[in-house]
């Protein structure tokens, strides 16, 4: 059964904490299931909800919104070749491109079908996309890095490392890194390896002092940064 879009909407205004106007333009877009848009398109859906004096404004909120959870990403960057997520350049503009991560078009899936937003059935299917043979550990995994994230978002290359050898990932744990990236799951997060991370050595018990840091999606995980 596929619920109503107006249920979906109801749904994701209550995750996501936004208002009517935001919550039907997320619903209509990922209703596409698309992983790219433009932002004519998100234009046109907000015509269709706001008078056209209002139309623009409200697309260009959205697409911030939306950035904000990672719900989508501009596709421009601010620095060539390097496509981690705090590096992208939003220019809410006609002809500017967005990528819906993976994981977001998966698990919107779920949630129109079921009517919940589960982030293990959204990377299950995502590792039957790879055809990724060891979905169980790699979900195990993910499961304990959440768990034990810095701040409830932040991750480290060093608990990757540890989660892997607690649970025999049987891959190399760069595998597993490349994967969660592709998937939209976390992203490199240089700024703060390089301006925060003595605040979080300061504030965080046994925070490791070298090494990459990486962000996990806001969206996906949202149940979890509520806890």
């Amino acid at each position: 059964m596929r619920l109503s879009q107006n249920k979906l909407v109801s749904i994701m205004k209550s995750l996501f904490n936004e208002d009517e106007e935001i919550s039907k333009i997320i619903v209509e877009l990922l209703l596409t299931e698309k992983r790219q848009i433009d932002f004519n398109e998100i234009l046109s859906v907000a015509k269709r909800i706001e008078k056209e004096e209002k139309a623009e404004s409200l697309a260009i909120e959205a697409t911030l919104t939306m950035e904000y959870w990672r719900l989508m990403l501009p596709v421009r960057t601010k620095h060539q070749g390097n496509i981690q997520w705090s590096n992208r350049l939003n220019r809410p503009e006609r002809g500017e491109k967005y990528e819906v991560p993976p994981c977001i078009v998966l698990a919107f899936k779920h949630l129109m079908s079921e009517g919940t937003w589960n982030w293990k059935s959204a990377i299950k299917d995502y590792l039957d996309e790879i055809k990724e043979p060891n979905q169980q550990v790699t979900i195990d995994v993910i499961k304990d890095l959440v768990k034990n994230a810095y701040l409830k978002r932040f991750i480290s290359k060093t608990l990757i490392e540890n989660m892997c050898k607690q649970h025999n990932y049987p891959k190399n744990t760069d595998v597993l890194i490349a994967e969660l990236k592709g998937g939209g799951i976390i992203s490199p997060c240089v700024e703060y390896s390089l301006f925060s991370r003595k605040i979080f050595e300061k504030s965080i018990k046994d925070f490791p002092k070298t090494g990459p840091l990486y962000e996990s999606n806001r969206a996906l995980f949202i149940f979890e940064l509520e806890k």
